[in-house]
């Protein structure tokens, strides 16, 4: 077929609407013989024929950038969750993360992630993420790398937040060298082509286990290893000098992560070409009801907690970022009113286990272990009781609300829980 003259033609002769049935077929035919897809395996292809590939890495490296402003919003909401003086340091903090993150990725993580000559433990080869000189398949490899370097970078950063005000700087500096390391085996189990969890069923669509269950135990861990502020829990010094120094700026870093994380649900479609376009949209809205659900739960727990009296900023904060890692993984494969009890859930999991944290006298600041620990293993299992297989765009089982019955469900406790040891 000469681009769409037949086709035309095909119209122009008969208005028998046989004719118009055989024609739009040879167009979709035309349309599917010529069309390659980012996600597919990297093909040799003649010069100019790279159209779906270029749409699906520009749709990828947008969302990268949009990802990246999460660092901008975890640095004000950190600042502004911690007492005066410690703003400069927690800004620095998330600029090495960015720095020796992309590194380390770039030298061994990605190998370890999305290696060629992998095993259901690890990848291996493509030391370093070099694409070489192959025009098609440096461009399919270097999209990939951004993307995924950009939430190895996230799930480092999350530790920053729960340790905040303890922690020396090269101290931090050293962790964000080594911990992409291990992030990097938890994404290979669950995105890569032969990881062992993904390979057996376990579904996370962008990043519950691999960011922010793996990113909220390190956080624990390194809390419970640090101890709390000097004075936080025994008394020496006075309640208020614990208190957020700066509201507004926890509340424009919830902006800035709102945003960011539009990118990282629908950007992990991985492009929008064939129906991962369908795919994107569909995490938009999921996403955005999620954050209705959790937004309103927290605004009832704030009042509840406070009996009514005011509505606490970082409770209404905590709850929607809650929302939205609960979201994460199940993003892709709920429909879009299960967005709500999913993100309202998760607020008041990730406010809960936070409020309990506290009683056990363990100091997280910024309330990192509930929202991303906590949230991110409720949306883990999210998956395994609403996920829907009938949904374009996705391989799933169906879940147990969909009479899939404990299968995904079991191997979603299997993800968490192998992503919670490894963390350990």
């Amino acid at each position: 077929m000469d681009e769409f003259s037949d086709f035309a033609t095909l119209l122009q002769s008969n208005n028998d609407p046989t004719s118009y049935c055989q024609a739009w077929e040879e167009c979709a035919k035309y349309y599917q013989d010529n069309n390659r897809y980012l996600y597919e395996a990297p093909t040799l292809r003649p010069e100019g024929e790279s159209r779906g590939y270029a749409d699906d890495a520009t749709w990828i490296l947008t969302s990268s950038f949009v990802i990246f402003t999460m660092q901008s919003g975890f640095g004000m909401l950190e600042a502004g969750s911690c007492s005066p003086g410690f703003e400069v340091n927690i800004m620095m903090k998330n600029i090495v993360d960015v720095v020796f993150t992309a590194l380390t990725y770039y030298i061994v993580g990605y190998s370890i992630s999305f290696g060629e000559h992998g095993t259901p433990f690890m990848g291996k080869g493509n030391i370093p993420a070099d694409g070489g000189y192959m025009e098609e398949y440096s461009g399919l490899h270097y999209s990939k790398y951004v993307f995924q370097m950009s939430f190895a970078a996230t799930s480092t950063t999350i530790v920053s937040g729960a340790v905040a005000m303890r922690l020396k700087f090269f101290v931090y500096v050293l962790y964000s060298l080594i911990a992409v390391i291990f992030y990097a085996f938890v994404a290979h189990w669950t995105f890569a082509k032969g990881g062992f969890l993904k390979d057996m069923g376990a579904y996370d669509f962008a990043g519950g286990a691999s960011v922010h269950v793996f990113g909220g135990i390190n956080g624990l861990i390194a809390t419970l290893f640090l101890g709390p502020r000097t004075g936080r829990f025994d008394g020496t010094k006075p309640i208020k000098d614990f208190f957020p120094s700066s509201p507004v700026s926890q509340c424009l870093g919830l902006f800035c992560l709102w945003w960011g994380w539009i990118g990282f649900n629908c950007g992990s479609s991985f492009g929008i070409t064939n129906d991962r376009w369908v795919v994107a949209i569909r995490c938009a809205v999921t996403t955005i009801n999620s954050t209705v659900g959790g937004g309103i739960v927290s605004l009832i727990y704030s009042l509840w907690r406070t009996k009514g009296k005011l509505i606490i900023p970082e409770h209404v904060i905590n709850g929607i970022l809650g929302s939205l890692v609960a979201i994460t993984p199940a993003c892709a494969s709920v429909n879009t009113y299960e967005a709500y009890p999913i993100g309202g859930i998760g607020a008041l999991v990730g406010l809960g286990i936070n409020t309990f944290v506290c009683h056990l006298r363990i100091d997280d600041p910024v309330g990192a272990i509930g929202v991303h620990a906590g949230a991110g293993t409720w949306g883990l299992l999210a998956v395994g009781l609403f996920a829907d297989s009938q949904l374009p765009g996705v391989e799933v089982m169906d879940g147990l609300f969909r009479g899939g019955g404990f299968k995904l469900l079991g191997l979603q406790v299997v993800t968490i829980v192998c992503t919670m040891a490894w963390a350990i």
